[in-house]
């Protein structure tokens, strides 16, 4: 009877099927730019991807050009991986599964189901660390749906509101939170068929989901007050802050400085005085003195066509440590994620096929561009086949500040 590994292409587009069954937070990454990969000619590990042109408005009859000044982001390839495994001829004549379905619930499903664990992971991860605005308290779970509905108000207030919302949350919510509140999901004859499958059920305006992918983030410690140093500069992503030596700011903490205040992208006017503008950190700085510089996303732009603040932080103005969280200092917690489909890229990228194997297939998916890989040869030395299977994708941040919003857990 023949080694159903000969099918290599049905291996490939079998595990393609079962790898895209098992993404949750990937789904809400849009999958549109994998294309620039597939062009003749290399393109490298990041592409640019420019951003719509904003404008504002002229009153009266006279002439005033705007800059045609574009802003772009970036989409950068991450590190390829994947899994490999072997046999040797001895045990492909004594043990080895045949046919099609021993083939996939033994080799394809737990292969695929660890390749898509990873992927999650990494898109989590990736989103959290990007996601300046926040709701909720670090260390606490959520028992209302109070901090799901100023998620959504958020996004609605920076203009972040699209068609495909979802909400991935730890199973530790969904056991705490989503029972009391079950009503509230619909269509409610779906929620028990939908709740095995992970997938809990649309309210807010959010489908919900529950995700072991989800990180911890544990916060810097400020020993006293943190202030601002010196005004940020117009377009500037630095500050200087007044802190104590030893002073740690984590890549991925937020903090929100007194009076500046987020405006919507539109109208241009404050989206809310109930809570200020929130930064991300970005990278991990530890104070040497009594001042540190911080590099921070959003950038501060208080005015002209891509204005996101009211004002810039003002000398002295004082900086909360995670808004809304009581001693923050070193707390950790899950961050759970809203977002809708413009706040983050994923891509994917065929890889070299190598004509010296035994086997070899690539199967991409057409609309998220994640493409796999198998190889299959033989090791002559020690009698052996080897077979690998490669994953390589990447991930851009698109309008994190105004489609994604991380919701704070314990």
């Amino acid at each position: 009877m023949s080694n159903t590994f000969n099918y290599v292409d049905w291996l490939t587009m079998e595990g393609l099927a079962i790898l895209k069954n098992k993404l949750e937070v990937t789904r809400y990454f849009r999958k549109t730019y994998s294309k620039e990969y597939e062009k003749d000619f290399a393109v490298g590990g990041t592409i640019r991807v420019p951003k719509p042109q904003r404008y504002t408005i002229r009153r009266g009859l006279g002439y005033t050009p705007q800059a045609l000044d574009r802003p772009v982001t970036t989409i950068t390839m991450q590190e390829p991986f994947g899994i490999d495994f072997e046999w040797d001829s001895a045990e492909a004549a004594l043990k080895m599964e045949r046919g099609k379905e021993r083939v996939r619930e033994i080799y394809l499903e737990p292969a695929m189901a660890q390749i898509a664990q990873d992927i999650d992971s990494q898109a989590a991860q990736y989103a959290y660390l990007h996601t300046n605005n926040i709701v909720g308290q670090l260390g606490v779970d959520p028992t209302t749906l109070t901090p799901i509905a100023q998620a959504r108000q958020r996004m609605y207030e920076l203009a972040g509101i699209r068609d495909n919302m979802g909400l991935i949350i730890p199973p530790q919510v969904n056991t705490s939170l989503v029972p009391a509140f079950a009503t509230f999901f619909n269509p409610p004859d779906a929620i028990s068929k939908q709740y095995r499958k992970g997938t809990i059920g649309q309210a807010q305006g959010f489908m919900w989901h529950e995700s072991m992918s989800l990180y911890d983030h544990t916060a810097g410690t400020w020993q006293g007050a943190v202030s601002v140093n010196t005004a940020p500069t117009e377009g500037s992503n630095t500050i200087i802050v007044n802190c104590t030596t030893g002073d740690t700011f984590k890549d991925g903490d937020v903090f929100g400085a007194a009076n500046c205040y987020a405006v919507n992208p539109s109208t241009r006017r404050t989206a809310t005085r109930a809570n200020t503008a929130q930064f991300r950190v970005v990278g991990d700085v530890t104070a040497t003195g009594s001042t540190a510089t911080l590099t921070v996303f959003p950038a501060f732009i208080a005015t002209g066509q891509y204005q996101n603040i009211d004002s810039l932080p003002a000398i002295s103005a004082a900086l909360t440590l995670f808004p809304g969280t009581t001693s923050p200092n070193g707390k950790s917690g899950k961050q759970a994620l809203a977002l809708s489909s413009d706040a983050f890229a994923i891509v994917g990228c065929k890889m070299e096929l190598p004509t010296a194997v035994e086997m070899k297939s690539q199967t991409q998916d057409p609309d998220s561009g994640i493409s796999v890989r198998f190889i299959r040869q033989w090791d002559n030395p020690t009698s052996r086949m080897t077979n690998r299977f490669d994953v390589m994708i990447g991930f851009g941040e698109l309008y994190a500040n105004e489609c994604s919003v991380r919701l704070l857990c314990a």
